[in-house]
């Protein structure tokens, strides 16, 4: 019986479960932002959650006892990916040192255009958005008309 379970298997085994969470998890600490569907945005998000506070300590830590390196030692068997590792703990970690959870949010979208299956964006709550500014086109400078040349 499958009683106080809370993570779904997405119809896959476990090895490939793994690293489907490890890939994904790369991928959103990398680029701040996925879509993916539903399913797996609501399990990555559980996943992302517990990396990031594991992250959170091991920079809050003050590497007396080598609390920080085992830390990350443990980030990295989560993500398996050392430059996302890298990412996590310089820049995402002290982004959220102030805040006790929650650190990602789940945006639904639109259905898959091929099979309808929910689709869904992840990001960090905190994002921040570059907007770029659009230039209005430019209007084509009208063409004179040619004067018609002086009769002698």
């Amino acid at each position: 019986m499958r009683h106080r379970r809370h993570s779904s298997k997405l119809n896959r085994t476990v090895e490939h479960r793994t690293a489907l969470m490890r890939n994904l998890a790369g991928a959103l600490i990398d680029n701040e932002i996925i879509h993916t569907t539903e399913a797996k945005a609501k399990q990555l998000k559980q996943y992302v959650e517990r990396i990031i506070t594991i992250a959170k300590d091991g920079v809050a830590a003050n590497d007396t006892k080598g609390v920080g390196l085992a830390k990350r030692r443990l980030a990295f068997s989560y993500l398996n990916n050392k430059d996302a590792v890298k990412k996590l703990f310089g820049d995402i970690a002290p982004r959220f040192h102030q805040r006790p959870g929650g650190y990602t949010r789940v945006v639904k979208s639109r259905p898959r255009q091929g099979d309808g299956a929910p689709m869904a964006y992840i990001e960090f709550v905190d994002r921040v958005v570059e907007v770029k500014e659009v230039e209005e086109p430019k209007k084509p400078a009208r063409k004179k008309k040619a004067q018609p040349a002086a009769q002698a």
